[in-house]
Order: structure tokens, then sequence, then C-alpha cells
């Protein structure tokens, strides 16, 4: 199968040079022009984070080749789904490079939509005018606050059908917070407007974005965005831009140039606000729900 991945690093790469194809181990499905490495993983109430997507989810990593690769990619995905034992309830996704668009029809004709984007911006521009919206350093004191605020972020993302909202869904927001508050690097602001909080954003700092930075090439160190919330009254009037600008100029004094951020795919928010910050799409996530028999 390695002819398989040599083509399909060579056409992704075409795509979008700044897509890395990382490799997919042992396990797979193999078939002409295409192979997939299947996984399943489960949240529970013993993680310390927020599930942001189906409890259970089913996900196939696939590479494919040949003149049709949606036909490729279509054939992949029937030998995986009809190899699946997958509870009603769970989900299935398929993340794909948001450029390479010959294949993504094979998802759309089983079902899958998209759910939600991997983004990234490279090289900042000057942070330029900023509205006058204090921004500040989040601290210890400031946990319970960023505790609902991100639960109003959870719970606004939940409504665009991907992510649950499980009855512990407090108690790993709370950990989530505490755990970046008492980091060194402290990577969290608070918006405030008249001395009331409006607004959060927590960013990973390098030490902290291993996880996700091997999906990009990157010439510096990678920023991942967690979490960015403005209060509904607060929203169009500038308080989202002046926290990730704040955060943008912390990341280009540290040296930092590329950040990742995700973003769900039906927000009609997300894409604009996004585009307007300077981020593009380099990896989407293809999803869909097994639904009860």
């Amino acid at each position: 199968m390695s002819d398989v991945i040599v083509r399909h690093r060579a056409r992704v790469r075409a795509a979008d040079p700044l897509v890395a194809i990382t490799d997919l181990g042992e396990d797979l499905i193999e078939m002409p022009d295409a192979v997939g490495a299947p996984s399943v993983s489960t949240a529970g109430p013993d993680v310390r984070s927020v599930p942001w997507g189906p409890l259970t989810t089913h996900t196939l990593r696939a590479r494919v080749a040949g003149d049709d690769p949606a036909d490729s990619l279509g054939r992949l995905l029937d030998r995986w789904i009809s190899s699946l034992d997958a509870e009603p309830g769970s989900g299935l996704q398929v993340s794909w490079p948001s450029r390479d668009t010959a294949p993504v029809a094979a998802l759309v004709r089983r079902g899958f939509a998209p759910r939600s984007v991997l983004a990234v911006r490279v090289s900042p521009t000057s942070a330029g005018a900023r509205p006058p919206t204090g921004v500040r350093r989040a601290v210890a004191d400031d946990l319970d606050v960023m505790c609902r605020l991100y639960l109003e972020l959870i719970a606004y993302e939940a409504q665009f059908g991907w992510v649950p909202v499980p009855s512990w869904t407090p108690d790993a927001a709370r950990a989530e917070i505490e755990e970046k508050l008492a980091r060194d690097d402290g990577w969290c602001w608070l918006a405030e407007r008249d001395g009331e909080v409006v607004g959060m954003l927590a960013v990973h700092h390098p030490d902290h974005s291993g996880w996700i930075a091997p999906a990009v090439h990157a010439s510096s160190p990678v920023a991942y965005v967690g979490s960015l919330y403005a209060r509904p009254d607060g929203r169009g009037r500038g308080i989202g831009a002046a926290l990730i600008g704040h955060a943008h100029a912390e990341a280009a004094a540290a040296g930092v140039e590329t950040v990742l951020v995700h973003y769900a795919a039906l927000n009609p928010l997300s894409v604009p606000f996004w585009s307007r910050q300077g981020y593009r799409p380099l990896v989407t996530t293809w999803g869909r729900w097994v639904r009860q028999p």
C-alpha cells in the first residue's frame, strides 16, 4: 500500500502544501487504490476534558489514489462501515484535507456532513487598531467566571448537532479550565466592558499543542485556540476580534507564527469570523450519527 500512500500524499500536497500526512500504523483496511486505519474512542466522566463529538466515535483515517479518488474512497468507506458493530448514538467520522475536494462526494453520498474545520493562520500580519474593549490575562480567581462562559460556549456549539452535553460536562469543563489556569504560560484572557466579563479566550501554548501540531507543516512552533466565546449581548461589537488579536500579538512576541483552531462547520458565524482573523480551512472533519434501527 506504500504506492497508494505516495500517490495520495502527492495529490494532497499539490492541493495544500500545509497539510501534513501522518503515518497510519498497523491494523489497516487495504483495497486497490485505498487504505485506511480504523479506530474507536469513548469519552466518559473519568476524562478531564469536554467531549466535542459523540461519546463513542468510530474514526477512519484514509488514503486514496487512482483516477477516481471518490470511487476509491467510497469503496473503502463501504468496507469500513460494513465491518462496524456501531451502537446507536455513536458517531462515524473521517477527516479530510479541505482543499482536496475530488474524493468528498463519496462522503456526501454515504450520509456524512461537514462537522468541524481545523483552520490555520500562518505569518500573522500586524494586529492594527483594536476596539476599545479591555483584555486582561485570566488568573486563578477567574476560574468560576471562565467555567460559566465555557459552559455557555458548549451549549451554544451543541445546537449544531454534533456536540453532546452529558451530565458530567460541568465537572469536565471545570477540570479543563483549572488545568489551563495553573500552567506557567498562562495563555488565557478575559474581555471586560464596564467592569463585567463579556468574553474569554484560552490558547494552548506550543508546549501543550503537541497533539495537534503534526497536522500542519510549520516552520515555527504551533499554538492552538482551545476556546473563544463572547456573550450574546456582546457579539458583533469586536470582543472576539479584540481577544484573538491580543493572543496573536502574544504569540508573535513568543516567536509563534502558526496558530490552529477548530470551529463548527455549520455555525454561520464561525466561518466569516475566523476568515476575517486570517484563518483558512486546513482539514474538514466529516461525520454522521448512527441512528436507532
